[in-house]
């Protein structure tokens, strides 16, 4: 099996940390660390427009100015480590702030698709450009921020320009309607991994596009019970400080008293049913197993259930590499540079 580990580096975005060391940059560490001993190599989908954010004003307070060149410095070891950097696009930084204390967050323009498509366009290719010039290698992975990847439209001429030939945005069965979110895989291929033109959502076996999805999972409420339960007792402790958007009172009973599909991650307590998807991916006969995680919501049980995981996955027969490595024995022999928008 090919799998993938994947992880959205990014920070916080209801309740704004402060310390990126603890929410974005240890945790870093100690993940890089993990797959260290093992030799295995991770993609990290980097927060462009917080980036971006952090330049537009790290003139201004120099607290941005240290975030921002701790954080340049710590995606330049990953990717000197040999681990794959990949775009990952959260627009609402274009209307978000820093006011010398806090960041105030709006999230009222949270997906492209709240912008004209000549605004998505130009939010593409200057985010793609912040992130690319503090690179050596070129970006060819893209994910959209919150799952949003429709329209894609949107973005599918500035992907082609840049180069940029791979998404892994969809799971099978997703589908979410919020405030903030908008996104409906339900009817999209039920497979691991195809190729498409004009959307993720159509097929086309010629497609300049590759998709590699997530493998997703079933999620019982008991879990999220439990959960609850632990953390109202204080048992349950991130090492990362940030938080995702706050789910709606409605989003949380769905979780409490319903069965979800949600992608199989490394976060905090999703992490226990790591090894478990797996096992069940190779029962299937699967060909690709596709992860998340997100450093903010690492825990320690992060740590130990990867650990077991990476030791079970280094046995003949499966191989974890990064997007651009698998993908170059299927693509075009063409190379296509980096554009300078």
């Amino acid at each position: 099996m090919k799998i993938i580990i994947s992880l959205d580096y990014e920070v916080f975005f209801f309740k704004p940390s402060s310390d990126i060391k603890q929410s974005l940059i240890a945790p870093t560490e100690r993940f890089l660390e993990i797959l260290s001993k093992t030799q295995s190599k991770s993609v990290f989908f980097v927060d462009a427009g917080y980036l971006f954010a952090l330049k537009r004003q790290k003139n201004k307070f120099d607290k941005l100015d240290k975030d921002y060149a701790a954080i340049v410095a710590q995606l330049q070891h990953i990717e000197m480590q040999g681990h794959e950097i990949a775009l990952h696009i959260h627009p609402h930084w274009e209307d978000s702030y820093y006011d010398g204390y806090r960041w105030k967050m709006k999230l009222n323009r949270y997906k492209l698709a709240d912008f004209t498509k000549v605004e998505a366009e130009e939010i593409f290719k200057k985010y793609y450009r912040e992130l690319q010039s503090i690179l050596v290698h070129q970006i060819v992975s893209y994910r959209a921020g919150g799952w949003c990847i429709e329209p894609f439209d949107y973005i599918k001429d500035v992907m082609k320009e840049a180069g940029i030939y791979i998404d892994s945005t969809v799971y099978q069965d997703g589908y979410a309607k919020t405030a903030t979110h908008n996104y409906d895989f339900r009817k999209y291929p039920k497979k691991e991994f195809w190729r498409f033109s004009s959307s993720p959502a159509i097929e086309d076996k010629d497609g300049c596009f590759f998709e590699i999805a997530f493998t997703s999972q079933r999620f019982h409420p008991v879990l999220y019970w439990k959960v609850l339960f632990n953390t109202l007792l204080k048992r349950i402790k991130k090492e990362g400080n940030g938080q995702g958007v706050k789910p709606s009172f409605k989003e949380v009973l769905k979780k409490l008293f319903t069965i979800n599909t949600e992608p199989v991650s490394i976060d905090a307590f999703k992490s226990q049913l790591l090894l478990k998807a797996f096992k069940k991916a190779e029962i299937k006969d699967k060909k690709y197993f596709c992860v998340i995680g997100h450093p903010k919501c690492f825990s320690e049980d992060t740590y130990k259930n990867l650990e077991q995981f990476l030791a079970y996955a280094k046995q003949p027969g499966h191989t974890i590499a990064t997007f651009s490595k698998l993908i170059t024995a299927d693509r075009e022999p063409q190379q296509q540079t980096s554009i300078v928008y």
